[in-house]
């Protein structure tokens, strides 16, 4: 959008937010919000940026035009990594959703007939496993002389349900308590903090710095609650990559200039 389409736009519409609107929290009602839905449709990725930091700049009865093109100049952005749980809940390596498979019959449900000791048969209850009958003197007719009939137990098969699974092949994750989650200290979640500022001072900071350098929490504080900058959205990961910190520490993961980045039309990142 033209310069003066989008100032035109922001004197026409600034009477949508109050006098202590925030940079950020007009960002975030143009994408959360559905009655600026309109609104959001006609701009750019850029122009939602520019729009967002020039309403309370307009609310404040200051000059947008001038204010336009030092935005324009002086925009950055910022990408930080701040600790957020030392000792994270992740998947238990041991099992899937809290179940393990059964150590006695290897995930099969069934075990050896301890009845017939697997071969599927046993003596036979009329002879003894004889095979003959005694009273008569003759062979036996149940087995026919083999003294052998098809087990009771397990119908032939050699195998019966497990007792210690209950056939199921499964049994409870010890490792986890069968919660399916174990809490690890060898990895750790971050959050990513993605940040868009036209602010000199923070600028010069910020691009003193090297990536994954440790920064000052307050700091990092105060720069997400800056009058010149926007907090894009946050993005979570567990990973192998920061352990050794500890929770509320900040670090720097990278600065750009505008030119360098490729600003996208999507709430996926978006704050709630």
């Amino acid at each position: 959008m033209e310069k003066y389409k989008l100032l035109s736009l922001v004197k026409k519409t600034a009477n949508y937010f109050d006098d202590y609107s925030s940079p950020t929290f007009v960002y975030n009602s143009l994408w959360n919000d559905i009655h600026f839905k309109p609104l959001l449709d006609r701009m750019s990725p850029e122009d939602v940026i520019f729009y967002s930091f020039l309403i309370p700049i307009n609310n404040k009865q200051q000059d947008i035009d001038e204010s336009y093109d030092r935005i324009e100049t002086n925009m950055y952005a910022v990408k930080l990594i701040e600790i957020y749980n030392t000792e994270p809940e992740v998947d238990c390596p041991d099992c899937h959703n809290g179940r393990e498979s059964c150590d006695y019959c290897n995930g099969t449900g069934e075990t050896e007939c301890n009845h017939c000791d697997g071969n599927g048969e046993e003596d036979c209850d009329y002879c003894g496993g004889s095979g003959m009958d005694e009273d008569a003197g003759e062979e036996c007719d149940m087995c026919e002389g083999s003294g052998r009939m098809t087990c009771g137990r397990c119908n032939g098969n050699g195998e019966e349900s497990c007792n210690y699974c209950s056939g199921d092949g499964e049994t409870n994750c010890y490792k986890c308590d069968a919660t399916g989650n174990i809490y690890s200290d060898e990895q750790v979640e971050v959050q990513y903090l993605d940040y868009i500022s036209w602010s000199g001072r923070w600028k010069d900071y910020f691009f003193r710095a090297k990536p994954d350098e440790q920064l000052d929490y307050e700091d990092t504080k105060n720069f997400g609650f800056n009058s010149q900058t926007i907090l894009l959205g946050i993005s979570e990961e567990i990973t192998e990559d920061y352990t050794g910190y500890e929770n509320g520490d900040m670090l720097l993961y990278v600065t750009k200039d505008t030119k360098d980045l490729n600003l996208q039309k999507t709430n996926e990142r978006i704050l709630p």
